[in-house]
């Protein structure tokens, strides 16, 4: 055999032996599955809508009705507690469903006030929380059926709710947060948009002043940061606290309870803003 056919077939079996390890040897990339749908369509499946409606809650729900601190009670138990709840004499509303009750304490939350969770002084009459079809939260009316879905998916319940199109132009602002519209016109619109006064007290931003705060006061932010972390000047440690939040975590409030996806959330002109206005003092 000529010692070009012996270097051929070396070169040969050597490509079949690469080419071999290739496809068996090296685990094969799977490319990742297109991103599920994150807008409320007619099309979307029950799991789907389902799936979304956990999404909103997360982002807008769950920080109140955590179990911590004595903003919101847990809804864990919804699916049993709803008929007690809806017999109780201090009962002001019409629900003979748990998807009716579920609607009614969304954007009617005073109807009835789990006892120790009404604002001081109102004897559990009025509710703290807001009708999350307005304001700051604006939920659509699609956007609350999928948070319906979710909770009664979460109670055992049979899911009663269907995926329907929001309006066109009514989108609602949990679709704003998660990237939907431009960025907020200014850092009191941006903190708004992000639900910070639900847990801080804000300036320039009235809050639940009798309501124990579940996060510290950042209305001396521009006096205090600078003692909080050393090496840091306060827009530097206001920027750690929203992107890092458990980074330091002030005296007296337990880490965990602030969501750490801001940094995924937030427009990168919205965060300047914020930490520009908390570094200022007012």
């Amino acid at each position: 055999m000529s010692t070009l056919a012996r270097v051929s077939g070396y070169a040969l079996a050597l490509i079949g032996m690469f080419t071999g390890y290739s496809y068996f040897g090296i685990p094969q990339v799977v490319p990742e599955p297109p991103p599920k749908q994150t807008h409320i369509d007619a099309s979307m499946t029950i799991d789907e809508f389902t799936a979304l409606g956990a999404s909103i809650y997360e982002r807008t729900c769950a920080l109140c009705h955590s179990g911590l601190g004595d903003r919101a009670p847990k809804l864990d138990r919804i699916g049993s507690l709803w008929r007690e709840r809806v017999n109780d004499p201090r009962y002001r509303g019409k629900a003979t469903t748990l998807e009716a009750y579920l609607r009614e304490s969304m954007v009617d939350p005073s109807v009835y006030v789990v006892q120790g969770f009404g604002k001081p002084g109102a004897a559990d009459t009025e509710s703290p929380m807001p009708d999350v079809s307005k304001g700051a939260i604006g939920l659509s009316a699609a956007e609350i059926d999928a948070v319906i879905a979710y909770l009664q998916s979460m109670a055992g319940e049979k899911v009663s709710v269907s995926p329907r199109a929001a309006k066109p132009g009514v989108a609602g602002k949990h679709a704003e947060a998660a990237g939907g519209a431009g960025s907020a016109p200014d850092a009191v619109a941006a903190l708004t948009r992000y639900q910070c006064n639900v847990c801080h007290r804000l300036p320039g931003i009235a809050g639940a002043e009798g309501t124990p705060a579940l996060g510290p006061d950042l209305r001396t932010m521009a006096k205090t940061a600078n003692t909080r972390a050393p090496g840091l000047d306060a827009s530097s440690f206001i920027r750690q606290s929203i992107l890092a939040p458990d980074a330091v975590i002030a005296q007296g409030f337990t880490p965990g309870v602030m969501p750490g996806d801001f940094g995924q959330r937030m427009r990168a002109a919205e965060l300047e803003m914020i930490v520009d206005y908390l570094a200022k003092e007012h």
